[in-house]
Parts: structure tokens; C-alpha cells; sequence
């Protein structure tokens, strides 16, 4: 169990050996509390065995180590919660066919003189229960074009395959996923939202990076006919215009683990939109409104007289 929780809390973000046993004390809310004696043979173990690497910081004027999970730790986090999936389901089944061989007793908190329909009632009530106290995040996903902005379709497609990779961890740890996708169509909708820079993933209400940079975006140019920015993504010391599934996965873990399953904060709209919104959706609406005129203009050339084909010179 130990060996277990110590990659999982690795699996966030790097961490020294203090901070790792208070983390998975933390996650486990008590129930895992490794002890020296134990947490710094195992890291021992994993750093011979490839899993972790370390190395030396100074803090405080204090020298400390700082572990790394590598990817083959990664790789066997991963396969640990596989294992850890199954295992769990032979034991609650298990623990199950055991209590109620027990005919006298009560099984799982129910009386065996109990009735078979009250019995049922409560074990929906249980059922109820657990999916009420079940951990939810949201993320929403904005962004301003899915037809044409290859950064947008990028970074969605990217949240998707993130989701896709850490479904197992989720649910294994019980935490239910509410992605919603944002359209940004207009001025308004827009300045409601707090919406300042396309694309945009935000989980429970903050932005996985609050450093917005932007750059020049050629196929939202296209679109609005007009030079746009859109969004850049700085991960690991390098700029990315979509955002890397790995800066993603990073979000949501340390985010369920790294204490950040409270409410959000209110989140205040902003007064007004920066100038490179309003930028686009000004050159969008003219553009919108040419292509409308120009419409117009040659379904008038196409009837006779340039008048509508219902006027009588048109019989």
C-alpha cells in the first residue's frame, strides 16, 4: 500500500521525502502514514529499479532531496491502478459472500429478519448516497472557432486523449468528470464568462495557466479576415499553440490531489474585453455582414428588373 500511494503523490509533481509521507497521509486521510523507516527504503528501491530519480536542493540554506517519477514510474502507477482495480473487486466481493453466509447476523448493516424489500430500499438509499458524496470537478473548455482555428481544435482534441489517459485514476479514486464545451459567439458572452484569450480549460472555475500569452493566429485571421492572436502554452520551459496533453493531466491530478476539489471562487467578469477579442468579433461581424450584402445584392441581379420576383413586371 505504501509503495502504491508514494508513486501516486509522485505522479502530481516532483517531491522530497517529508512532503511525500505528508501527502499520502493527506490522501489517505490517515490511513497510509509512512514513516521514515519505511518511505526512504522504498524510494531507495524505486530509484535502483528505474522508477524515480533524485536530486539535491537547497532550501533554508538546507540540502534536500527531491524525487522525479520517470516514465517507466509513471508507466507503473498506471498498471498499479489497474492491479489495485481488480484486486478491490475480488475483496468487496468477497467481503460480500462473507457476511451474508452469516443468516443470524446483520449483513452489511442490515438485519436478517429485515424484510427483502426493506433491504432493498436500503441498500438504494446506500447506492444514493454514495453517488451524492461522490468528488466532481468541471472543466470547460472555450474557444472562439472549431471549424478553422487549428489551435482550438488542437487543444480540444488534446483535452480529450488527457481525459481518455487518467479515466482509470479518476475512477479508481472515485472523482466524477463534468467537461462542458464553450462556443464564445459574441461581446457578451464573452465578458459574462471572464473569456480573455481562445482557447481556454479551466477546472472548477480557474484557468490551468494564468499567464495568458498570445501570438499571431493565421487560420483565425482567415476566419475573421483581420490579424487575430490566439493563445500560446508554456510547459517545461517551452511554447506550445496547443496545449500538451502532459500540461493537462498535470492540471487535473494536481488539482484533485493537490487540494483543489473545494468550491471555486466567484469568479468576477471582467469590465471589458481585451482589444484582440474585440478585434475579432468586430472583424467577424463585418465580414458576416458583407457576405450577408453581397448575398442580397445577387438574389436582386437574379430576379428581372432587380426587383422582387413576386412584382407583376416579372409575370
Amino acid at each position: 500500500m505504501s509503495r502504491f500511494f508514494i508513486l501516486r503523490v509522485l505522479y502530481t509533481q516532483p517531491m522530497h521525502g517529508y512532503e511525500i509521507a505528508r501527502t499520502v497521509a493527506e490522501v489517505t486521510r490517515g490511513c497510509c502514514t509512512p514513516t521514515e523507516g519505511t518511505i526512504y527504503p522504498v524510494l531507495r528501491e524505486f530509484e535502483e529499479g528505474g522508477y524515480v530519480t533524485s536530486a539535491i536542493e537547497i532550501a533554508g540554506g538546507r540540502e534536500r532531496k527531491v524525487y522525479t517519477l520517470t516514465p517507466k514510474g509513471q508507466e507503473a502507477f498506471r498498471v498499479a491502478v489497474d492491479a489495485w482495480r481488480e484486486v478491490t473487486n475480488y475483496i468487496l466481493e468477497a467481503i460480500e459472500m462473507s457476511c451474508c453466509s452469516v443468516k443470524t447476523s446483520s449483513c452489511c448493516g442490515v438485519s436478517a429478519s429485515d424484510s427483502p424489500e426493506k433491504t432493498a430500499g436500503q441498500g438504494s438509499n446506500t447506492a444514493s448516497q454514495a453517488q451524492d458524496n461522490q468528488r466532481t470537478i468541471d472543466i470547460e473548455f472555450l474557444y472562439l472557432d472549431l471549424d478553422a482555428c487549428t489551435r482550438c481544435q488542437g487543444t480540444g482534441r488534446n483535452l480529450e486523449e488527457a481525459l481518455n489517459e487518467v479515466a482509470g485514476v479518476l475512477e479508481a479514486t472515485g472523482v466524477k468528470v463534468n467537461l462542458k464545451k464553450i462556443h464564445v459567439q459574441t461581446e457578451e458572452q464573452a465578458l459574462a464568462l471572464g473569456f480573455v484569450s481562445s482557447p481556454t480549460i479551466r477546472i472548477n472555475g480557474q484557468d490551468i495557466q494564468l499567464d495568458v500569452r498570445e501570438s499571431l493566429c493565421e487560420s483565425c485571421g482567415d476566419l475573421c479576415g483581420e490579424d487575430v492572436d490566439c493563445r500560446v502554452w508554456v510547459y517545461q520551459g517551452k511554447e506550445y499553440t496547443e496545449a500538451p496533453k502532459g500540461m493537462i493531466i498535470e492540471a487535473i491530478l494536481k488539482h484533485i490531489y493537490g487540494g483543489g476539489m473545494e468550491a471555486p471562487a466567484e469568479r468576477k467578469a471582467p469590465k471589458e474585453l481585451p482589444d484582440n477579442l474585440k478585434r475579432f468579433f468586430a472583424a467577424k461581424r463585418k465580414k458576416e455582414e458583407n457576405t450577408a450584402g453581397s448575398k442580397g445584392k445577387q438574389s436582386a441581379e437574379d430576379c428581372c428588373c432587380g426587383i422582387s420576383p413576386l412584382s407583376r413586371c416579372c409575370d
